[in-house]
């Protein structure tokens, strides 16, 4: 049988062991925080490297495609302005020559 003096050393030395334990989880708990921390700081910094990776990818699409659009419908544009040019100056010739005839017309008139 222990006596009392041996009861309280066990008593004492399973404190001792339980506190080492529990600094043991302690640290243990502190360096997987600690990493945990590092991990979501890289992962953070990965996802937003890829979020504006991705921003630009689409910026550089999208003025791609309105560059794209701009030039069509320039050309569209300019084709319909030069059709409109080849319309105004046949209307002008045409009333040229009926002015040149009226002109003509009244000076011929006016000898009679």
């Amino acid at each position: 049988m222990f006596s009392l003096l041996e009861v309280f050393e066990k008593i004492k030395d399973a404190e001792k062991e339980a506190q080492r334990i529990i600094d043991e989880a302690n640290s243990q708990a502190e360096k997987i925080r600690i990493e945990t921390e590092r991990k979501v700081e890289d992962v953070y910094r990965s996802v937003y490297n890829e979020t504006v990776a991705e921003a630009r990818r689409k910026s550089l699409e999208l003025e791609k495609k309105a560059k794209e659009k701009a030039e069509v419908e320039g050309e569209s544009f300019l084709r319909n302005a030069e059709k409109q040019v080849k319309e105004v100056r046949t209307r002008a010739e045409k009333r040229f020559e009926e002015a040149v005839d009226t002109v003509l017309n009244e000076i011929l008139s006016l000898d009679r």
